[in-house]
C-alpha cells in the first residue's frame, strides 16, 4: 500500500508506503504531518495495524519534515489501539525535527523510539511479556 496526498499549496507533502519487514507491518512515512495530512496517515496505521489482525506496527519516521501537535495525536491513538490488542507501537529512526518534538512534549516517555527500522522490528518480534507480534 503507497499513497501520497497532494495539497493545492505543497505537492507531494506525505508519502506513506506500508510493507513487512520479518513479519512485522511497517510503515514508512515522508514529509509533514498536520492537521491537512493526519486524516490519511490515521487511517492507514489503523489499516495496517489490523491487516491479518497483526499486533505490532513499526513507523519509520526517518522522512518526517514536520510533525505537529494533530500528528502527535493520531500517533497516540493508534498507540492505544495497539496497546489494546495487545500489541506495539514501535517508532523508527526519527528524523531530528521529530525526535526533538517528542523530547519537547515527554512523549519519549510513551513511546519506544529505536534509532533504527531494524531495532524497532526486533522489538516487535520479541517484545517483554512475550506477547506474539
Amino acid at each position: 500500500m503507497s499513497e501520497t496526498v497532494i495539497t493545492s499549496q505543497t505537492p507531494e507533502r506525505l508519502h506513506i508506503r506500508y510493507r513487512l519487514s520479518s513479519g512485522v507491518a511497517v510503515v514508512d512515512v515522508r514529509g509533514e504531518i498536520d492537521v491537512s495530512t493526519c486524516g490519511l496517515l490515521r487511517d492507514r496505521l489503523l489499516l495496517a495495524l489490523t491487516d491479518q489482525d497483526r499486533r505490532s506496527l513499526v513507523v519509520n519516521l526517518a522522512g518526517v519534515d514536520f510533525i505537529d501537535s494533530t500528528g502527535l495525536g493520531v500517533l497516540v491513538a493508534v498507540w492505544h489501539r495497539a496497546q489494546a490488542s495487545p500489541g506495539i507501537l514501535a517508532l523508527a529512526a526519527p528524523s531530528p525535527q521529530a525526535r526533538a518534538v517528542f523530547a519537547t512534549t515527554g512523549l519519549t516517555k510513551v513511546f519506544p523510539l529505536y534509532d533504527t527500522e531494524a531495532q524497532a522490528v526486533q522489538a516487535c518480534l520479541a517484545p517483554p511479556g512475550g506477547q506474539p507480534r
